[in-house]
């Protein structure tokens, strides 16, 4: 992560949690720890503005959703649409914005819950039915992963994490801290 931080210098350092997102004007590193969860990655290159999330519940119509309003990021669905309000609110074109998508493993459910692949389904259903362009995804399996989203540049830095860490949740919280230090191997997209 040191390593990010000196290539990306000035940019603000943000941990992403479940059922938080947001539209970021300022230059910011958000990382984020993805089982079945997903999370998208908006970015408009006019701008430089940069749009994340990680919603762990795929549409908020299946469930007795009453915390749409307060918790928009819940749901793969409502934060789509959340984090579209907020470009259009600066004045951004979303035919111009690309999104790039990524979780919805079966890291923390048994392999029976599917919800991993629910969350991907939704994102991919809601991101087609807005017109926005996915210009990526990494998505599925059984592993879980580490994001590292570049605001104003769009980039997207991925580490791959064992499943016996995503699988055992005693070891998540130990896993996470020991990974805040070291740097996702790999760009995508």
């Amino acid at each position: 992560m040191h390593k990010l931080l000196r290539q990306y210098e000035g940019a603000r350092l943000l941990e992403l949690q479940v059922a938080q997102g947001g539209v970021y004007r300022r230059p910011s590193l958000i990382h984020t720890i993805l089982g079945s969860c997903v999370s998208v990655t908006f970015y408009h290159p006019g701008t430089a503005y940069g749009g994340v999330f990680h919603a762990f519940l795929p549409m908020a119509a299946r469930y007795e959703a009453t915390d749409m309003v307060c918790q928009p990021y819940k749901y793969v669905d409502t934060a789509i649409g959340m984090i579209c309000r907020r470009f259009t609110g600066f004045g951004v074109p979303l035919e111009e914005v690309a999104c790039k998508v990524f979780g919805g493993a079966n890291a923390l459910f048994d392999e029976t819950s599917a919800m991993g692949p629910q969350n991907v389904e939704a994102a991919l259903t809601v991101l087609n039915a807005r017109n926005l362009r996915v210009t990526a995804t990494h998505v599925g399996g059984d592993s879980g992963r580490k994001l590292v989203f570049v605001t104003h540049t769009g980039e997207v830095f991925l580490k791959m994490l064992r499943r016996t860490s995503c699988a055992q949740p005693g070891v998540v919280r130990r896993g996470a801290r020991q990974l805040s230090n070291t740097p996702p191997s790999r760009k995508v997209g």
